[in-house]
């Protein structure tokens, strides 16, 4: 078998259980949110906490199989981005999840993406996640999850402490693009 180029990823990747395990958290998503929108608050628990558990086990099953990969590296950080930000369009239209945390979560997100593909074109190097960015998601799988379960009451003080790591990913991301992309050696 050939190994993957320097700027590609090799096709049997595809079917490493922890990448697997990455395109199922998107591919629920259409469901999770179509329950959302139903008022199926029930059906959307279960089907988002299945989609979010996948983001816990996927990295730890690639690390373990020694399988972690160019495509793992790129689809989990969207397929991250994908679950949260739909998830949080579809609660500001159905259970009152503020616009404003919604517009600030994409507005980061899409900020992280065009820069990672800024410092990997330049750099040809993935970006991996910060340990603020994977605090701030496991946050906002919280608060998100109890948004549907409980409304406003439950949901709004936990969106309000997933805001603490959320600022200080800004800061993190913010720094690691500023110094890939203009080192001060």
């Amino acid at each position: 078998m050939s190994a993957p180029s320097h700027h590609g990823f090799h096709p049997r990747e595809f079917v490493y259980p922890s990448n697997l395990l990455t395109m199922a958290r998107v591919l629920m998503l259409p469901y999770a949110m179509q329950a959302m929108h139903q008022g199926n608050g029930q059906r959307a628990l279960i089907t988002l906490g299945i989609a979010m558990l996948t983001d816990a086990l996927d990295g730890p099953v690639a690390r373990h199989r020694h399988e972690v990969s160019p495509l793992g590296k790129i689809l989990d950080p969207i397929a991250d981005k994908l679950l949260i930000d739909t998830t949080a369009i579809t609660l500001s239209q159905t259970r009152r999840f503020p616009w404003w945390a919604t517009a600030s979560l994409v507005g980061r997100d899409l900020a992280i993406l065009l820069g990672g593909m800024l410092v990997y074109q330049r750099h040809s190097e993935i970006t991996t996640a910060h340990v603020s960015g994977k605090a701030t998601t496991v946050a906002l799988t919280i608060a998100m999850l109890l948004y549907i379960a409980d409304g406003e009451r439950s949901g709004r003080p936990a969106l309000y402490v997933a805001m603490v790591p959320f600022s200080g990913s800004l800061v993190f991301y913010f720094r690691d693009f500023w110094q890939k992309m203009f080192p001060s050696d």
